[in-house]
């Protein structure tokens, strides 16, 4: 698999336009999802201690 690292001036807005785009597929999964899937996905993010926050 090939990666493509943009560094010139605009790179933050490539990756802002990447986020963004990304997280508009996410939604639209989870829209897809039953209630009792939503609270699985909610209750393993809790146990897990994991943030849907991006790292920097």
């Amino acid at each position: 698999m090939e990666a493509v690292v943009h560094t010139a001036k605009e790179s933050e807005k490539h990756w802002r336009e990447f986020a963004e785009k990304r997280a508009d597929f996410v939604l639209r999964e989870l829209r897809e999802l039953r209630a009792d899937e939503l609270k699985a996905l909610l209750r393993t993010v809790k146990e897990d201690n994991h943030t849907f926050e991006q790292s920097a």
